[in-house]
């Protein structure tokens, strides 16, 4: 997924294999399965040659989290029961069905409603604010308190 954010971060932009590789921290050789595996989706392309790279192939405001793992992953189901539409035998019976059919339903709308265009800006800015030098807070420097009337000093 990080990839994918990453990728639409600059979606003109082709990225080498070894670059995407050092920023998201992927070992290469994973990194090249996983982009035969988006290549094979059609999220991804690939371009040969020294200008060459991979692109992000969608629209990113058009795919959210949910469809992506979906095409990457298969259908997603916290647990069988609820992965079949069809549920188990047991399903009438059952109150933990109920409860795993309402987290599935959170579970996709959480999912849904996150594009990826959305996580790539989220992303960009929380990399800037990473990039922020940090306020150092030093206690020998804060103003003296003023002492109370009549304390010794």
């Amino acid at each position: 997924m990080r990839l994918v954010v990453h990728l639409a971060t600059a979606q003109q932009e082709k990225f080498q294999a070894r670059t995407l590789a050092e920023e998201e921290r992927i070992p290469e050789s994973f990194l090249f399965k996983i982009l035969q595996l988006l290549i094979r989706q059609r999220i991804v392309r690939s371009y040969r040659g020294s200008r060459g790279g991979y692109q992000l192939a969608v629209d990113p405001t058009k795919l959210t989290l949910y469809r992506l793992l979906e095409m990457v992953e298969g259908p997603l189901g916290m647990n069988v029961c609820v992965l079949s539409g069809a549920g188990c035998e047991l399903s009438t019976q059952c109150a933990v069905h109920e409860v795993w059919v309402t987290a599935q339903a959170q579970l996709r709308r959480t999912l849904e409603s996150a594009t990826i265009a959305e996580l790539a800006r989220r992303t960009g800015q929380k990399r800037q604010a990473a990039l922020r030098p940090r306020r150092q807070s030093i206690s020998s420097e804060t103003p003296d308190q003023p002492q109370a009337e009549g304390a010794e000093g």
